[in-house]
Formats: C-alpha cells, structure tokens, sequence
C-alpha cells in the first residue's frame, strides 16, 4: 500500500483515548502523523499553511459524546477544517466517521459548500460504533476493524491509481534524502566524532560545488553550496530508487484528451519558474525596453517572418518562388511581400516582449566568476502567430506553448543576436520569471552547437 511515510497523515479527534488506537497502528506501521484536538488555539496559524496532508482521519463530532444536530457540528468541522487544510493542499483523501449515520453526507456537504476550494478527491465513512462503544470505550473488535479500516483505505487509494502513484513517488523522495544523508554522514568513528567528521564533509561538499570561492563566502553562501553538492547526490539516488522499486499494481491509465488551456497550464509549470530575485541567476528571462535596440528586435521579426510570407504569396499566385520570372513581376510580388510584412508586423509588435534571456553557466553565477553575463535575445509571442514563424533556422530556439498573463505564448531566441553585458535592474531590465534548468539546459546545448559548427575545408 502505498501509504504516506513522510509524515502527511492528519489525525483530528477531540477524544485522544479514541483516537490512540489509530495512533498505535500508525507507529507500529511506521507512519508519522500529526494529531489535532480540534481546540482552535493548538491548530496551525494561517501564516504556517502549506501543502502538507494526504490523508485525514476525521471525528465529525468535535464537541463531547453527545449527539448534536448538523448545524452545531457544521460550525465546529469548518473553522477547524480551515485551519489545518489550506487551499493549496492537493490532493489528499478522508477518512470520517460519527457514531450517526445521519450525519455521514454532512462533511461532503461541507466541502461542496463552506470549503469547496480545497475538496478532497476521495472520501470513505465510517461508522465509529464499529471501533467504540456508547460509552467511548473500544469495541471488543476493535483490532480487527482497524486492519479492516486499512483495507478500506487501501482499496480508496487504489480507486485512484494515479494519487497511490504520487504517494509511492514522494515516498521514494523521502527514502532517496534519507539514504543519501545516510551514505554521506555514517562514519564508523565514536559518536563523539561525528560533529568533527561532519563539518568536514559539508565543508568539502560545498566547496566541491563552489570552487575557490568557497573560501572568501558567506556562511548562509557555504551551507547553500553544500546543499546544492547534496542535490547531486540526492537526484542520482533518487533516479536509482525510482527505477528499480516497481511501484504496487500497475495499472494502464487512459487519460481523456487534454484540452489546450490545460496542456499551456502545466507547462508554465513545467517550464517557468517565478522566482526571479537576481537577474544574473542562469535562466532568467529580462524584458528589453531600451530604445536603442528596437532596430536589432525588428531584423529578428523580419528573419523569423519573411521566409513563410514570401513563400505563403509565391504559392498563392501559383509561383515557385526559386524560379526565373519576368522582372517586372517579381518586383510586384516582392512589394506585396514587403506590404503584407509590413502588416503583420504591426499586429505581431502589439502581441510580443522584447526579451533577453541570460545562458550564463550556473556555475560561473555560483562561483562568481563571470565578468559579464552571457545574453541571447528574443521574443515571447502569442501563439497564434506561431504557424508564421520560419523555424527552420539552426540559430533559432523556439519553446512549447505555455500560459503567460493568461494567454498562449512561446518563447524565441535567436543566437545570431548573442552577447554580453552586466545586467542590472532598472527600467530598461526587468526580469519576467525563469526558465527551467532542463529548458535552459538545452538552449545551451543548441547555442553551442550553432557557435561550433566546423565547416569543411576543400578546393
């Protein structure tokens, strides 16, 4: 089963004698959890929230042993629930139970209702007199029904193949850091040597990351670098522990069409990243309003779009445009040209940022190496003149589709306008968000193989 084992279990009961045999089987199993009373005063404060819970385990009556009409217990769950389940906490799963069968549909009334901005996707009821007696004291069957209950869950879990994938994928995430503090930080040395052999090691991984300018960094700087060196080592355990421990029941998913909004959603996940606090970091991407280069963005749009107008005409007038033809009419479609480009420039140019984006190796940024930061020019575009663009070019990038100040753009670069600066923010730079290591990683890749093309030498 795959059942969280990084701690996001919720456990709300305002009887903690009820609730500890839940706990017991929870530790015997290994699953840290988090246990809430329901007192406001010990819940999280709205400044803590955080995308922490996958599954809950919830007593829908907070308030005694008593039984209480629906509107009582409605405005005990939901100021409790808001608490402890923030918006962003998706998705997660819900286990509830009353001792009344009546009030079984009331959580998933809440959740329609009072909190549908953070439903969850899955819920199961039970009944509580299958584990507690009137009195609050435990059934005699109780062991057994709480191995039943895990069955349930399991079988709730699995209902959804792709939320038990994601739980078994951030299990591996848990395991793959522990085994790599595990490998880096077990010395075979007294305990009373550890701090000593530790310092060491975390010294010598940040330093294996930054390089000389370990030596004259800051101290948040040197623990940052070791991070980053962990990194390393975590992505390659985690890549291993990801492909050689198969995941439970594998099952075929058959995924209905996605609609274009939601593919250009998941890409500006994918491949954006709004974290823009210096406009040196490798990957940012920095809108160009200074006049003075207008003239070098107006040469890329006139490279992009010519080709595809010029032959788009040709072709409309039946014309095969490497042929030889009357002079005069080649003068007169190559000012029909020059007309129609004209005009899509000007609908382009309202639809369009200027932008630079900085290739500067990471780390050079990280070392602080780099004299100068290395730039490429470019445009973000609608995507609806994306058919226009001329993409055959070595020297053009071109990006996926993705959703930009709610419409569909795509990101161009074009490496015949590379170059170097000292970029600083101001009102003609302003960084727009960062592209991705992978993204970034292969504009470099194509950069250097338009900078590193031989050429052949013959007679």
């Amino acid at each position: 089963m795959s059942f969280p084992i990084n701690g996001r279990i919720a456990i709300i009961d305002d009887n903690i004698n009820q609730a500890r045999p839940l706990m017991d089987v929870l530790s015997s199993k290994q699953y840290p959890f988090t246990y809430y009373s329901g007192e406001l005063k010990y819940l999280p404060s709205k400044e803590d929230f955080c995308n922490d819970i996958r599954v809950v385990f919830l007593d829908i009556n907070l308030i005694d042993n008593s039984e209480h009409d629906e509107k009582t217990l409605r405005s005990m769950l939901v100021p409790v629930l808001t608490r402890i389940i923030s918006p962003k906490n998706y998705p997660f799963v819900i286990v509830y139970w009353s001792r009344h069968e009546n009030h079984q549909k009331l959580i998933k009334d809440i959740f329609e209702t009072d909190l549908k901005d953070r439903k969850p996707i899955g819920f199961l009821n039970e009944s509580k007199l299958n584990y507690f007696n009137l009195d609050g004291s435990p059934s005699e069957e109780l062991e057994n029904s709480i191995d039943q209950l895990f069955g349930r869950i399991d079988v709730l879990l699995n209902e959804n193949p792709v939320f038990s994938y994601l739980l078994h994928w951030e299990n591996t995430v848990h395991i793959s850091a522990d085994n790599t503090v595990q490998e880096l930080y077990s010395f075979t040395n007294s305990t009373k040597d550890w701090e000593h052999e530790a310092n060491y090691v975390f010294n010598k991984l940040g330093k294996s990351y930054s390089g000389k300018y370990f030596d004259r960094s800051s101290p948040e700087e040197k623990i940052n670098s070791s991070f980053q060196a962990l990194n390393s080592v975590f992505l390659d355990t985690l890549e291993y522990e990801t492909n050689s421990k198969p995941v439970d029941i594998p099952r075929l998913l058959i995924p209905e069409a996605a609609n274009h909004d939601s593919i250009i959603s998941i890409n500006k996940k994918l491949l954006l990243s709004f974290d823009t606090s210096e406009l040196q970091y490798s990957g940012i991407v920095i809108e160009n309003n200074k006049k003075a280069d207008k003239t070098e963005y107006s040469e890329l749009i006139n490279n992009l779009i010519f080709p595809n107008i010029k032959k788009h005409i040709y072709e409309r007038e039946g014309i095969d445009p490497y042929m030889e033809i009357d002079l005069h009419k080649r003068k007169g479609l190559e000012k029909l040209v020059s007309i129609e480009l004209k005009q899509f420039k000007e609908v382009l140019l309202e639809k369009q940022f200027r932008i630079i984006l900085n290739v500067t190796p990471l780390c050079d940024f990280v070392q602080k190496k780099q004299k100068y930061d290395r730039l490429v020019k470019g445009l973000l575009i609608e995507s609806k003149f994306k058919s226009s663009l001329d993409d055959k070019s070595e020297a053009i990038f071109i990006s996926p589709d993705f959703l930009f100040n709610g419409l569909s753009y795509f990101l161009v670069l074009d490496f015949k306008y590379f170059f170097t600066d000292n970029v600083e923010e101001n009102d003609d730079y302003k960084p727009i968000f960062r592209i991705r290591q992978q993204v970034l990683s292969e504009v470099q890749s194509k950069l250097a193989r338009h900078v590193n093309r031989q050429g052949i030498l013959f007679l």
